[in-house]
């Protein structure tokens, strides 16, 4: 079976996702060059956070670059997509794409982030890699938008997210 088959099948996905209204839980990620970034390096501006499998994996690029195109139009936001890509393979795919309005980190060294949002994959040859998802965050670091993303090659609302942010 190849990946494409994975994706499309529903996948089984553990911890608790959140939900509008509810405040994020404390969360560190590494930056490209190997910097820490957490959750308070983000207060006081509107964040995205575009949770995906892999910059390989074609959907996940292809959400990535849309969300670059996204970050030119809106102000005082943190575009951060993350996944357990190593941070040295998630700026590269930045640099090859030429994207700079979004920051990319790695949750590869948490071992709580994937539950803590309730993204974790579980039961499947995709464990240990996250579900894709999308939570914005306002100044505060209160959700105002979530979406998980359960069928895995279907994309985001986009359009709903950029509401969210606006």
């Amino acid at each position: 079976m190849n990946l494409s088959d994975y994706l499309i099948k529903p996948v089984q996905v553990t911890g608790t996702f959140p939900c509008a209204g509810e405040s994020v839980k404390e969360f560190s990620l590494v930056k490209h060059n190997l910097d820490v970034l957490t959750d308070t390096d983000i207060r006081g501006k509107k964040c995205l956070l575009c949770i995906f499998l892999s910059v390989d994996v074609a959907v996940c690029a292809d959400t990535v670059r849309e969300f670059n195109r996204m970050a030119r139009k809106l102000d005082n936001t943190e575009i951060l997509c993350v996944s357990v890509d190593t941070p040295f393979a998630l700026q590269r795919f930045c640099e090859r794409e030429g994207l700079d309005y979004i920051t990319v980190a790695s949750c590869f060294r948490s071992a709580s982030f994937s539950s803590d949002f309730g993204v974790q994959l579980t039961g499947s040859e995709l464990a240990g890699f996250t579900a894709r998802a999308v939570i914005c965050l306002d100044e505060q670091g209160q959700v105002i938008h979530s979406e998980l993303i359960r069928e895995l090659a279907r994309q985001p609302d986009y359009y709903s997210a950029y509401l969210a942010l606006r």
